[in-house]
Parts: structure tokens; sequence; C-alpha cells
């Protein structure tokens, strides 16, 4: 402890040594007055000290705020009633989690199942010679559609025979009176044959 206290006046000479060096020379005259106890009150020193000083007003504010503080702290501590919840919660859901693991066998039976699906699906898909046969019968079939296409002549003459058809039809329908005369004619002439 000697030896430390023997050191530290040439610690601090070295330091402010060091420190002097890199200081303008007012303030190396500023310097040189306080290590001498020139230049510098010990009022202006007093004032400097007394200014950063904790006041009791600003003592009492930084107890209140550190008191607030703890007071939340604690209430946000665990206490043992809510660590027991909070474990057998835990507990819970650890123990769903490990009901829904797939065991070696259920893992074996999904990945038989999606083999097999695999190969259903790769069984099923059409190969170069399939395509190519179902292209040539698609083809084959439009151009059937195609021959049978109603071009704008015929079917012009189409709806010329269909007119023409209507017409006649028309002219060989039944009016009133026509209806009424044949019908008159038709029960004269049953009643005549009735009678004779």
């Amino acid at each position: 402890m000697k030896t430390n206290q023997n050191q530290a006046p040439k610690r601090l000479l070295k330091k402010l040594t060091a420190m002097r060096a890199v200081l303008r020379k007012d303030e190396r005259e500023v310097l040189d007055g306080i290590i001498q106890g020139e230049g510098i009150e010990s009022e202006v020193i007093e004032s400097e000290v007394a200014a950063h000083k904790m006041t009791t007003k600003a003592t009492g504010k930084a107890v209140s705020r550190a008191t607030t503080k703890a007071n939340e702290v604690a209430a946000h501590k665990m206490t043992t009633k809510a660590t027991g919840k909070a474990v057998s919660r835990a507990t819970t859901k650890a123990n769903e989690v490990a009901a829904h693991k797939m065991t070696t066998k259920a893992t074996g039976k999904a990945v038989s199942r999606a083999t097999t699906k695999a190969n259903e699906v790769a069984a099923h898909k059409m190969t170069t010679k399939a395509t190519g046969k179902a292209v040539s019968c698609a083809t084959t079939k439009a151009n059937a559609v195609a021959a049978h296409k109603m071009t704008t002549k015929a079917t012009g003459k189409a709806v010329s025979k269909t007119t023409t058809k209507a017409n006649a039809v028309a002219a060989h329908k039944m009016t009133t009176k026509a209806t009424g005369k044949a019908v008159s004619k038709a029960t004269t002439k049953a009643v005549t044959k009735a009678t004779s």
C-alpha cells in the first residue's frame, strides 16, 4: 500500500505532462496556475463543485424513480403459484407435441402410401407414343367437324329451301271459313248416307 502511495505522484506527474503537451498556450498557463495554486480562485472551484452536487429535491426525485422501478420489477416477479401454473402448461404442451410425433411404424406406413401413389401417377403418365396417337385422333376429329361445317353458300341454299317449304305449308293451311265449309259438307254427306 505504501508503495502505491509513493508512486501515485509520479504517475500523476506523468499524466499531467502528457496532457500539457496537447494543450494550447493559454490552457497550459491555466494548468500551471492550478498546479502552483495560482490563477483559479477557490470560489470558482467551490461553485463548480456545488453546481454538480445533488440537491435534496434531485435526490428525492432519483429515489422516487428507483422505488417505482423496484415496485414494477417486484410486480412482475413470478410467484410459486404462477411458476407452477406455467410449468403445468408447458408440460401439457410438451405432452401434446409428443403425442403427435411420428413413430417409425407410422413413418414407414406414410412412406409406403406415398410410394404407391407415386407409382400410380407414373402409370397414368402419357408417353410420347400415346401423346402422338391422341393428337392424331384429335386432328382427324377436327377435320371431320370442318368437313361438315356449313359454308355461306350452303347456308343460303338451306334458308331458301326452308322458306319455300314454309310458304307451301302456309298455302295448304285451312282457314276457319274453309274448315267450316268442309265440316258442313262432311256432315251432309254422312246424313245422306245414313238415311239412304
